[in-house]
């Protein structure tokens, strides 16, 4: 199947016990130190006016990072958009990678470290292309739409990776909203197990 657009994964916070506004000089000494392999970071921007929604943008040419509070779930954000691989498989495996990057990085730093920490065991996964992978449940004759095919796939990447147990969910939302699905892995490893394995992988 062919890489989306645009692809999104968002890990969660156990809990955010550090003030928001303490990711706007930490973003911008990413970008000035380039920490972050294989990107070009940009700028930031502040939108913590928007109630339940991205908060701090880390925006860069391959792919933005962004504390978002969507749905009150607060959470890093990380969106793909360009350069990820000619296939889902390969975007998936591009994304998690540099979103995980992201995360070890934010738990790491210096300004964050103790004050953060990002859980492994679910995800929410975002397919922004409405013209590949349309919003749309199979039809009536039987044939798989584009949403179920790839629902299959990423359920096969992500088992592999995150543990037998893992399930993948599609979110019921409106056919207008961009592909969604919940990640659920209670046996995920961490952090650096689960990029080790996407390391050997790709």
């Amino acid at each position: 199947m062919i890489a989306p657009q645009r692809l999104c994964v968002k890990f969660y916070f156990e809990e955010l016990s550090v003030d928001v506004d303490t990711f706007i000089p930490v973003f911008h000494r990413w970008i000035r130190e380039d920490v972050v392999s294989n990107e070009m970071l940009l700028d930031v921007a502040d939108y913590k006016h928007i109630l339940d929604g991205p908060a701090i943008f880390l925006i860069g040419h391959e792919a933005d990072y962004v504390v978002d509070f969507t749905d009150g779930k607060p959470g890093l954000l990380y969106v793909r958009k360009r350069d990820a691989g000619p296939s889902l498989s390969d975007a998936l495996g591009t994304t998690l990678t540099q979103a995980l990057n992201g995360v070890k990085l934010a738990e790491n730093d210096v300004e964050l470290a103790g004050k953060l920490k990002l859980r492994t065991d679910g995800a929410t996964i975002v397919l922004l292309d409405r013209l590949s992978y349309p919003n749309a449940s199979s039809n009536g004759d039987g044939v798989s739409s584009a949403a179920d095919a790839a629902q299959a796939q990423l359920a096969e990447n992500l088992t592999a990776l995150f543990g037998s147990d893992a399930t993948l969910t599609r979110v019921a939302n409106d056919e207008r909203e961009p592909l969604t699905f919940e990640l659920n892995a209670p046996s995920a490893p961490n952090v650096d197990t689960l990029l080790s394995q996407l390391e050997s992988v790709n």
